[in-house]
């Protein structure tokens, strides 16, 4: 892993090492997310589908005995190179973490964007769902995506030198902490920006708020029976019932 991509990583198991022991409960691999539930919580993260699947290749080195694991072992599979089980290891982590944190507010990312980006230029890393009712809202908006989710119009990394130094606000997507690419991205960020992490990946714990971030948006789940089973059987976001979209706000956010 890269050294620089490691320092997220250990702060968020840093904040895993301070819960109570859990057990495992559950856990399902889906073609897009990840559902782990525990004794004392449940959590999910993407599955981080490839765009091509090589023959032979093992994306989660022990499948079949991942259940032979408890929670805080598999939540260190987030320093994997691999996609999929990195998501297996940030899984774990969410339902840790998720059971433990307080200060939760019901604010949802897209009113938060609306708010703080008003007539301002806005970075999105990620092309998530609300980009158009977004633009409604902000002066410029710059969105930020590769492989499968690029749509026309959004720009590749190679533009992140250039226009991310001009954003007023920079929302992230939680996916840059699997694939590795976060210190990519923050190494462009004005430091005077408003800082977002979001979607259900999104670890919520304080521990990232010494990164820069004002507020982390993430997802706590109130059914686990629902959400594995859509999980499994293969459910997008719009499609995943029984959470809840919150958000968690760092001292220089409120």
């Amino acid at each position: 892993m890269n050294q620089s991509a490691s320092v997220f990583i250990d702060a968020i198991l840093q904040a895993v090492e301070t819960v109570p022991d859990a057990t495992l409960v559950d856990l399902r691999v889906g073609q897009f997310w990840i559902v782990i539930n525990t004794s004392i919580g449940c959590g999910m993260a993407s599955a981080m589908r490839s765009e091509a699947h090589l023959h032979g290749a093992r994306p989660i080195e022990d499948a079949g005995r991942l259940h032979l694991r408890n929670p805080a072992e598999l939540a260190t599979l987030m320093r994997s190179t691999s996609g999929p089980e990195a998501g297996v290891g940030m899984a774990a982590a969410n339902a840790l973490l998720g059971s433990t944190v307080e200060g939760l507010s019901e604010t949802k990312a897209i009113d938060i964007l609306c708010e703080r980006g008003n007539r301002k230029k806005i970075a999105m890393i990620g092309h998530f769902p609300f980009a158009e009712k977004l633009r409604e809202h902000c002066d410029q908006l710059w969105i930020f995506e590769r492989g499968l989710n690029r749509r026309e119009g959004d720009y590749s990394g190679e533009a992140m030198d250039q226009l991310l130094p001009q954003a007023d606000v920079v929302a992230v997507t939680a996916t840059t902490l699997l694939n590795k690419t976060l210190p990519t991205v923050l190494a462009s960020v004005n430091p005077n920006a408003f800082l977002m992490m979001l979607g259900p990946s999104t670890p919520l714990t304080p521990a990232l708020f010494r990164f820069g971030f004002d507020v982390l948006c993430g997802t706590v789940i109130e059914d686990p029976v629902a959400i594995l089973r859509a999980v499994e059987q293969g459910a997008v976001t719009k499609q995943i019932t029984g959470v809840r979209r919150v958000s968690l706000w760092g001292n220089r956010g409120i």
